[in-house]
């Protein structure tokens, strides 16, 4: 987009809209996913703990395979909490936007009753 950052892009309220629920949907898919992988990794710690006295070197291997599925699960996290950030900024524009849209129909409102009354 030569160079143009995205925010700074004009966007409808309906692509704003999407964005949010778009990012909202995301963010609950990762925590979904970052749960689940936790819970992998408590399993697979268990599994490495039982085969500890058998095999230490597989028991080993499980464990730091556990230790990365925790570090996937924790930056999956990080990403679920950034999106529901963004889509929580979005969502508060939004909100903003409803509000001034709020102001001018008032005024207009106000206006219309003023110049029936005969006060231009």
């Amino acid at each position: 987009m030569l160079g143009i950052d995205e925010e700074f892009v004009e966007k409808s309220f309906e692509e704003m809209e999407q964005d949010m629920i778009k990012l909202q949907k995301e963010s609950e898919r990762l925590k979904k996913d970052a749960t689940e992988l936790q819970r992998k990794s408590d399993d697979l710690r268990n599994r490495s703990i039982d085969l500890r006295s058998e095999d230490l070197a597989a028991a080993e291997e499980m464990w730091q395979e556990s230790e990365n599925m925790r570090a996937e699960s924790k930056e999956m996290m990080r990403l679920a909490v950034d999106n529901s950030l963004k889509a929580g900024d979005i969502k508060h524009r939004l909100e903003i936007h409803d509000q001034i849209v709020a102001v001018v129909d008032r005024a207009d409102e106000i206006w219309k009753g003023a110049i029936r009354a005969g006060r231009p």
